[in-house]
């Protein structure tokens, strides 16, 4: 199945109703003397809904991941569940026998995990290998669809991750969990 190339592009409309959303948030009231074993601290949470509404340029950082991440999607055929479109980052090593390496995000997590290493992963270096890095977004999370059907499972995940790396020409790889 073909890959095609990825920008993010999240709608104007989806922002302007988190931002909406936000204005609308009722803060509960903070029990006294109250520490962390209750939840997250009121002012911590008002914090995070300020920063998300009048904070956070959004065009700036989708500018800046597609400018600095090579992005694609494919899709992947799951038995049992069909063909579901996965996004994914792919940088090359300039060094010609680097080693391919899938890259597994964490729960809960997204493929942006891999952008403070990246660099160094495909770096020519004496002191270290170098790889070939795709770093999977999986199904259901940042841009890759989600299953469909109940019972997508640690095996379904997997099926995915080697079906795209031998799609990619990778019939030999390391992994990141």
């Amino acid at each position: 199945m073909a890959e095609f190339p990825f920008q993010i592009a999240v709608p104007d409309e989806s922002i302007t109703l988190l931002h909406q959303k936000l204005a609308l948030t009722v803060f509960p009231d903070e029990l006294e003397g109250a520490d962390s074993d209750y939840g997250v601290r009121l002012a911590d949470l008002q914090r995070l809904v300020a920063r998300w509404q009048d904070g956070y340029d959004w065009r700036k950082y989708e500018a800046q991941l597609n400018a600095e991440l090579p992005q694609f999607t494919r899709d992947i055929e799951v038995e049992g569940f069909g063909p579901l479109n996965v996004h994914y980052v792919h940088k090359r090593s300039e060094v010609e026998g680097a080693v391919p390496l899938l890259f597994v995000h964490g729960w809960p997590g997204s493929f942006y995990e891999v952008t403070k290493i990246l660099p160094l992963l495909v770096a020519a270096s004496p002191e270290h290998p170098s790889f070939h890095v795709v770093a999977l977004s999986l199904p259901g999370y940042g841009f890759s669809e989600a299953p469909r059907k109940p019972g997508f499972a640690l095996k379904q995940y997997a099926e995915v991750g080697n079906k795209l790396m031998l799609a990619l020409g990778y019939n030999e790889y390391g992994t990141r969990l």
